[in-house]
């Protein structure tokens, strides 16, 4: 099958461009995860705030009820959005619009934190190839072989873009720790875009769902560094996390994403 373009190398190389942050974590003192995606078009926008003193930790985050939050467009009126239970925070049918700057303001306990992220516009996802994995040393395509997918897109010529591709396999998501699948354009601007999902193995008969989501430099480096740190099991002396764009010391994220999807059927 014809290669559309090699970019491979670059999701290589990813890793090592990234600064990680280091942070002590085992202290007594606990922190904030903050976590919020803002989805363009008309939806219930939602954030959650939880407390915890290990970002990695297996023990059940802390909800934080009693925080006040914003969120403003560009130079706009920032809305007010109502908590909720466990820590649930949301705006009911808000509109997000593309190529806009969001701001998150978060205030808890006599604390302030910020988070900003640029809305981009959607990419069309053209199409999803399916290939048989040409590791299988089987002729037939039995239950039990495995099969490769392709994401095949065209990248804005001269303008800097980041993506995270999603799946979902059988109605369940594939997407956190190791699955976590983010790539830029450095070294593709303006070309047509191959990329395998090579994040999760696909097997004959299952439905798969993938989007294609635009997201901004701040979120593919928390993305990015999160991949890296679960990868990697997170086992040095001096625990790291994520890069953040919270400003005031808070984890997590906040994230303005478009996107566009596409479903096939494994066969």
């Amino acid at each position: 099958m014809k290669k559309i373009f090699p970019i491979i190398a670059l999701i290589i190389t990813l890793s090592s461009c990234q600064k990680v942050i280091d942070i002590d974590l085992n202290t007594a003192t606990p922190q904030y995860v903050i976590e919020a995606e803002l989805v363009e078009g008309t939806q219930d926008f939602t954030v959650r705030v939880t407390k915890t003193s290990n970002f990695f930790s297996t023990d059940k985050a802390t909800a934080v009820n009693n925080a006040t939050i914003t969120l403003k467009k560009d130079n706009g009126t920032a809305i007010s959005l109502i908590g909720e239970n466990n820590g649930y925070y949301k705006a009911v049918k808000y509109t997000a619009t593309n190529k806009a700057n969001y701001t998150l303001n978060v205030s808890v306990d006599g604390k302030k934190f910020d988070a900003s992220s640029y809305l981009a516009k959607p990419i069309t996802l053209d199409s999803v190839e399916i290939e048989k994995d040409s590791g299988n040393p089987f002729g037939g395509a039995s239950a039990d072989s495995t099969y490769q997918l392709y994401c095949i897109f065209q990248d804005p010529k001269s303008e800097t873009n980041f993506y995270r591709i999603k799946t979902v396999v059988n109605g369940k998501p594939k997407n956190d720790g190791e699955n976590i699948l983010v790539i830029d354009d450095r070294f593709s601007d303006g070309n047509r875009i191959r990329i395998p999902i090579f994040t999760t193995e696909f097997k004959l008969g299952e439905k798969v769902d993938v989007e294609l989501v635009s997201i901004d430099k701040k979120v593919h480096d928390y993305y990015n560094t999160l991949s890296t740190l679960v990868s990697n099991g997170n086992n040095s002396a001096a625990p790291t996390n994520p890069i953040t764009n919270w400003s005031g010391g808070a984890l997590g994220y906040f994230g303005a994403v478009s996107s566009s999807k596409r479903t096939v059927l494994v066969k």
